[in-house]
């Protein structure tokens, strides 16, 4: 089960003190802001007003454990992008199913404070105080309440050193749940390469202990932000990538000089200008030296002759995951809107600057034979080396004529000339595809048989 704090109701005999100590110091609602009108803006301040919170909060919690128990968490869509502001007239008008008075006057005042005319009534709260009323979807709260809870969370968020937060929690059941559907395996062997035993894993599979650790800090920090969770996600998947090709090892990398296009000339890939100039900034900057995120692997991804092809994360969240979990923690703004919605990459190539050298060129012989839809001819080239048309269907010298390679080298060079030669479709390659098998089964028989 998850530790999340109960909110028991309070009694109304109690002090705003004795309150207090009913709840776990890190999560109970403060003496301070028991006392303190501005818990809840425009309210009374009452213990019967606090009491009904801490009510709601003890509901909330309940459902939250039921929800991670069984892998199921809430999205968020309805109170952030689109989703919210699609249906922002409907929120506006709802009210609690409830008869109380101060809780109907809360709701009014969220939507009033959505709407630029009243303070936040969430102000003030402790931070998974916050996020519980965010993220419950039970109809305790209105949409707009939610919504005034998440703003409060986004606004009070405070950037800090994060080395010593728990994994443990709430943030290891979100990771469970999104990565492993809620039963985490053991650390397969990325150093094996696609053995008997990796294959069919996922990449998820092979994240370290210290990844899981970290990306369990991430979901809590972009759940809180309001950052749709699947940013992590990609960004887990990736890393999991590097981690099954042994850190990257068993990856070429696309700028080493061997890869052209149809014309021969010397391919070379970098990032779009934008993630360029992020991947620049991440390299220079001094969170990149004390960052939890694993170095070998922002090296790995950062470098476009690795990262700019295999990359589907984001290298701007992956730059405030980088800073977040740094030294340089207290210079990060809070998250960004844009992160509010993930946009996976549909089209690889709007991420991608692909260049075509104009001097490097591979070197390629002129071919022996062509087929051109189907029909076969001799170049010059082949007509010296002895290769003939027989029945249609070319065929290479004899053995014995002087100058002619080895049979097997010779029928493979047919083969793979005939490809790179002909430019049908593929619907039309029908006779194309009966003279290769044919030119295959005489590579395969004595050419005293094939003359026969």
């Amino acid at each position: 089960m998850v530790g999340i704090t109960a909110y028991p109701p309070l009694p109304s005999s109690l002090s705003a003190a004795s309150a207090t100590n009913t709840t776990s110091p890190s999560s109970a609602l403060s003496a301070e802001h028991n006392t303190d009108a501005s818990l809840l803006a425009g309210s009374t301040g009452s213990i019967n007003t606090v009491s009904s919170l801490a009510r709601q909060l003890n509901d909330a919690a309940t459902r939250a454990e039921t929800r991670l128990d069984r892998a199921s968490p809430v999205s968020m869509e309805s109170i952030k992008g689109n989703g919210y502001f699609t249906n922002r007239a409907q929120h506006d008008a709802e009210v609690p199913d409830t008869d109380d008075p101060q809780l109907r006057a809360r709701a009014r005042q969220a939507t009033g404070f959505l709407n630029g005319s009243d303070s936040n009534p969430f102000k003030g709260l402790a931070h998974d105080q916050l996020s519980l009323i965010a993220h419950d979807d039970g109809g305790t709260f209105t949409i707009n309440e939610r919504r005034a809870a998440w703003e409060e969370l986004k606004a009070t968020a405070v950037p800090g050193p994060t080395h010593t937060v728990s994994a443990t929690g709430m943030g290891r059941e979100l990771m469970n749940a999104r990565l492993f559907a809620g039963v985490e395996p053991g650390v397969a062997n990325g150093a094996e390469g696609m053995s008997v035993a990796n294959i069919g894993r996922l990449p998820f599979e092979f994240l370290t202990h210290d990844d899981r650790n970290l990306l369990s800090q991430m979901y809590v920090y972009a759940q809180e932000q309001g950052a749709d969770l699947a940013y992590v996600d990609s960004l887990a998947r990736e890393l999991g990538n590097y981690r099954q090709h042994d850190d990257g090892r068993l990856r070429g990398n696309f700028n080493n000089g061997h890869h052209y296009d149809a014309e021969g000339r010397q391919l070379t890939v970098n990032f779009n200008d934008r993630d360029a100039a992020t991947a620049s900034r991440l390299l220079s900057s001094a969170a990149i030296n004390s960052t939890l995120v694993d170095r070998g692997f922002l090296y790995h991804i950062l470098d476009p002759g690795f990262g700019a092809l295999s990359n589907t994360s984001n290298l701007e969240f992956l730059e405030q995951m980088v800073t977040k979990f740094s030294n340089e923690a207290a210079t990060q703004t809070p998250l960004d809107s844009q992160f509010d919605t993930y946009v996976p990459v549909i089209n690889l190539s709007d991420n991608i600057v692909m260049t075509r050298s104009p001097d490097i060129k591979i070197h390629r012989d002129d071919p022996l034979v062509i087929n051109n839809n189907g029909v076969w001819s001799i170049t010059e080239k082949g007509k010296a080396a002895g290769y003939t048309l027989v029945n249609g269907i070319a065929q290479r010298p004899p053995a014995s004529v002087a100058g002619s390679t080895p049979a097997d080298s010779t029928a493979q060079r047919d083969i793979w000339e005939a490809l790179a030669s002909t430019s049908d479709q593929p619907a039309e390659r029908t006779n194309t595809l009966s003279g290769l098998f044919k030119l295959l089964w005489d590579s395969g028989r004595p050419w005293k048989a094939r003359k026969e």
